[in-house]
């Protein structure tokens, strides 16, 4: 069977979902970290997108068009990260900007102000790439607001695409997979947080997760773009996987997975935590 399938009606049920992964991609088409807990600030879950690589036009780079991006390991520590290129070379990336002065850096349609970490930095992810780039942070002083109708006018988002969170759930991975033929790794969708317990597709209703000290709302599926054919453990861009889901997992003509959310009221998630699904107001 193609396609995704009916979306069960929630308008007057709730189900219980669990949280089974957390995820947070500190340099922009990085590798993710998993995480136990996620805390949250006034831009979605702490370092999550804050920083990324521009081009010589300040326009983002990322494995769309750079698939080697993947290849980068990204190491928790205590200061900051260890950033780990395909040759084994590594350089500690560390909070805080060396620049004073911010350059106008662009995500999709949305300019806003980066600061440059270093020119140190820089020149390393230039010399790995071969091509000229800057490793610009989002700092405090910048704010891009959430591109949705429904978002909150005080609802903020770093360079992500556009939301500040991204939800997938398991079953409709295992739907896919089932449906496309293929063993497809949740960390090709990039996701923040993974649950378990809906049905497969029931995440693409609109609705809300609701926490014991907030909830997480459900505004709009994701539509889907080259990344999730590169093998995150190679770097690779895999023309069957991108035929299998243009095939596999459409949802009004689109190419769609997983769910955008915001983040109201929550200060952390934690893998473990329980959460009721229910119809949006």
């Amino acid at each position: 069977m193609s396609g995704l399938s009916l979306l069960v009606n929630i308008a007057t049920m709730s189900m219980t979902a669990q949280i089974t992964a957390l995820y947070h991609y500190p340099i922009k088409s990085f590798a993710g970290i998993a995480v136990e807990r996620l805390a949250f600030d006034s831009a979605g879950p702490v370092d999550d997108r804050r920083w990324m690589l521009v081009n010589a036009k300040g326009r983002f780079v990322s494995q769309r068009d750079m698939p080697e991006l993947a290849n980068f390991g990204v190491q928790s520590q205590g200061d900051g990260y260890r950033i780990t290129a395909p040759d084994g070379d590594y350089r500690n990336l560390i909070r805080g900007v060396a620049s004073t002065a911010p350059i106008t850096v662009t995500v999709w349609k949305d300019d806003l102000d980066g600061w440059e970490v270093s020119s140190e930095l820089s020149a390393w992810f230039s010399d790995k790439l071969g091509k000229a780039v800057r490793l610009v942070y989002l700092g405090t002083e910048s704010e891009r607001r959430v591109p949705d109708a429904a978002a909150l006018d005080h609802e903020r988002v770093g360079f992500a695409d556009g939301y500040p969170l991204l939800l997938c759930n398991q079953s409709s991975l295992e739907g896919l997979n089932e449906r496309a033929g293929v063993e497809l790794d949740v960390r090709r969708f990039r996701p923040n947080l993974v649950v378990s317990g809906l049905p497969m597709d029931q995440e693409l209703e609109l609705g809300r997760l609701t926490l014991a000290d907030g909830h997480l709302q459900l505004l709009k599926p994701c539509e889907r773009c080259s990344i999730p054919a590169v093998d995150p453990d190679t770097g690779v861009y895999q023309r069957a996987v991108a035929t299998a889901l243009k095939e596999h997992s459409r949802f009004n003509g689109k190419t769609i997975f997983g769910m955008n959310a915001v983040a109201r009221g929550v200060s952390e998630l934690r893998v473990g935590d329980s959460a009721q699904l229910a119809s949006a107001d």
